[in-house]
């Protein structure tokens, strides 16, 4: 498939990682954190300091496996596009999921039968 010309494809979402959706960014400039919550943007810490401004948000990161009728790729869905599948931010569906520890395999599993009908 050549990558300068757009294909429309219909495609099953074989399998998603349920372990790691999500990745902590800088609020301010959206630079990768590491995952300690008390860590700080190292280009950004004078303004993590600022109250009006939460040191820190999550972005989706969705590992899939995606099978079209010749081929099987592995695809990474970002914070856009995974957030129209989810409905919600990832900051919210990472609240949400400390409190229902099955939450995250629960979506995998409703996207891979969705795509299966």
């Amino acid at each position: 498939m050549e990558a300068d010309k757009p294909t429309t494809m219909l495609c099953t979402v074989l399998a998603i990682d349920h372990t790691d959706f999500s990745y902590r960014v800088c609020s301010v400039c959206e630079r990768t954190l590491p995952d300690n919550p008390t860590s700080l943007c190292k280009f950004c810490s004078v303004n993590a300091f600022n109250p009006r401004f939460p040191r820190s948000k999550r972005l989706f990161r969705l590992l899939m496996s995606i099978a079209s009728d010749t081929k099987v790729f592995t695809v990474i869905c970002f914070d856009r596009a995974a957030k129209v599948l989810f409905g919600c931010s990832a900051d919210e569906f990472f609240d949400f999921a400390k409190f229902h520890p099955f939450a995250a395999v629960n979506v995998s599993r409703i996207l891979e039968e969705r795509s299966l009908k």
